[in-house]
């Protein structure tokens, strides 16, 4: 999975591709969101069977990102043809969401994951029960950082049903 990971950041043509060609409206996403105060943590999940591979499953968990993030309509989603979104999406998009001094792929230890996770969850009071609901959907997990700063950190990772992002931060 990391192998895969630093290749799209290694080649944005093929990252740039990758994105254009996903369909969000046909895409199903879990999309979670807590926070308290300034403490925040993001986290989505999404079925593996939607995906051909890990490539495309990191590529359509950027782009819903960056569709939810921008407030943009999935329906108004350019083609994947269209030279100017691709050129967009590589030279502004994927470097304003993944700035290259803060990226940092490197294997997460599952137990210091899971537990990293479950603390951050509980410090911004998540449910018990959604705790216990996507711990369940973690078993099995292997985790990569990929986005590392002094009060934020950014996972992707894949479990045996689902490939899921885990955003944890501080903001003002």
């Amino acid at each position: 999975m990391k192998k895969e990971i630093h290749e799209l950041f290694n080649d944005l043509n093929l990252f740039a591709e990758q994105i254009a060609n996903v369909s969000l409206t046909n895409l199903l996403f879990d999309v979670y969101e807590f926070k308290i105060n300034a403490m925040q943590v993001n986290l989505i999940f999404t079925e593996k069977g939607q995906f051909d591979n890990v490539q495309t499953a990191f590529s359509a968990l950027f782009k819903k990102e960056l569709f939810d993030s921008e407030e943009w309509n999935i329906n108004d989603d350019p083609s994947p043809s269209d030279k100017e979104w691709k050129t967009t999406l590589k030279n502004l998009w994927i470097n304003t969401y993944y700035p290259k001094e803060i990226i940092c792929i490197e294997t997460i230890n599952k137990g210091d994951f899971i537990h990293r996770f479950k603390n951050e969850l509980v410090a911004v009071n998540a449910p018990k029960t959604a705790i216990r609901e996507f711990l369940n959907r973690l078993k099995y997990a292997e985790t990569i950082k990929v986005k590392k700063g002094y009060i934020y950190d950014y996972f992707f990772g894949q479990s045996e049903d689902y490939y899921f992002v885990f955003e944890w931060g501080i903001y003002a």
